[in-house]
């Protein structure tokens, strides 16, 4: 064997098979340092997702290896919800520095927050001290514990089950503030954004008792529609994904960037009841890879014509787009109107695709917060698809 064994492939699988196991020296030090705390707590087995699973062709031009990945994948909630500890490098920069060795900081991948609301309990390596996280709550190595509302939603051992029990509103502020951090990591592989984040949503869909797919819940439909671009100086970026697997507009699994959620009172807003959900009927238990290759990608609804273009509560997407007039939406609630208040509307910027005159397409563009005289209200809509 020569060099280090970072990742399985299709090249030397055989090769790492052959022998009774992979000897240390043909680790890189991060590894090492795994399989370290692994024997000190007398542990037999390690997951290491680069040497259990292959990856030599993550752009999935390979059939092995595809299959592979397609199938490992999908355990990834058995794997890390089964698992005697998780281990976490938090420290680690890469695979080659090791994290048992003077503390340096490690930026954090998105796969490794899916992986810490599996686990049981995870053992934090950081620049300053070690962490134990599980069930009970945080507690490091001077014994002090801490305590975070979002911590412990996350390091909950049978995560969600605390957010069975909470209104919908506390629920809501929960996986919302989830989805925003998710957002802001980073992955190798764009096109991972739905499949590192898919046994969490599984969960998720469980603990709120709802079908749901690409971030966006059944129960929570209108409210989960209505995110948005985060920092008003970016631009959301469009992920190209293989096709067969392609993410709609609606989801913010279809874009590069942090986002956030738009802020839609509780109690006075009217939800629009003329939006046919792309959920349907299904059930979490039809769908294995939640958000992920779901048929139906797409959901009907009415779209109105705004009026003029001065729209200082709008927020695009992607805010160099050039888009064509007259502007487009679909309205997604309405604020009750009384006399001292007229009706505000929180409506999806939507852009017609190519497609046949028989069925018309579009796709979402952004947000926007709308007054009254600023969206054309009354007249019969036109019925569309936004995909």
């Amino acid at each position: 064997m020569e060099g280090k064994f970072v990742t399985t492939t299709t090249d030397n699988i055989h090769e790492i098979t052959s022998v009774v196991g992979i000897d240390d020296d043909y680790l890189p030090q991060t590894f090492l340092d795994a399989v370290v705390i692994t024997r000190k707590l007398k542990v037999e087995y390690l997951w290491i997702d680069s040497l259990c699973i292959l990856q030599d062709n993550m752009n999935h031009t390979n059939m092995d290896s595809k299959d592979d990945w397609e199938k490992e994948s999908k355990l990834m909630e058995e794997v890390f919800g089964s698992a005697y500890i998780t281990i976490a490098a938090s420290c680690a920069e890469n695979r080659f520095q090791g994290f048992l060795n003077p503390r340096m900081p490690r930026r954090f991948r998105g796969w490794v927050l899916q992986e810490r609301a599996l686990s049981q309990r995870t053992l934090h390596f950081t620049s300053n001290q070690t962490y134990w996280e599980c069930g009970e709550g945080i507690r490091c190595e001077t014994f002090t514990k801490t305590t975070n509302r979002k911590a412990a939603f996350l390091g909950d051992s049978n995560f969600p089950h605390s957010v069975e029990s909470f209104k919908q509103g506390r629920q809501l502020q929960h996986y919302h503030d989830l989805y925003e951090r998710y957002s802001s990591l980073s992955l190798t592989y764009s096109t991972d954004k739905p499949r590192a984040i898919a046994g969490l949503e599984k969960r998720l869909m469980t603990a709120l008792k709802s079908t749901g797919g690409y971030g966006i819940f059944q129960s929570n439909l209108h409210r989960d529609l209505l995110w948005q671009r985060r920092n008003t100086g970016t631009s959301l970026r469009r992920i190209i994904f293989q096709p067969g697997e392609r993410v709609p507009s609606w989801s913010w699994m279809a874009f590069e960037g942090e986002i956030s959620y738009m802020n839609v009172p509780f109690g006075d807003i009217s939800r629009a009841t003329d939006i046919s959900s792309p959920f349907g009927s299904r059930t979490n238990r039809d769908s294995e890879e939640a958000g992920v290759l779901s048929k139906r990608t797409y959901f009907q609804a009415p779209v109105h014509t705004l009026i003029g273009d001065n729209l200082a509560r709008l927020i695009l997407d992607d805010p160099e787009r050039i888009l064509p007039r007259p502007l487009m939406c679909v309205i997604i609630g309405t604020s009750r109107q009384n006399i001292s208040n007229p009706p505000r509307y929180f409506a999806l910027m939507v852009s017609p695709v190519k497609a046949s005159e028989a069925e018309k397409r579009y796709e979402r563009v952004g947000v926007a917060y709308l007054l009254e005289g600023e969206v054309l209200i009354g007249e019969k809509a036109e019925v569309v698809r936004v995909q």
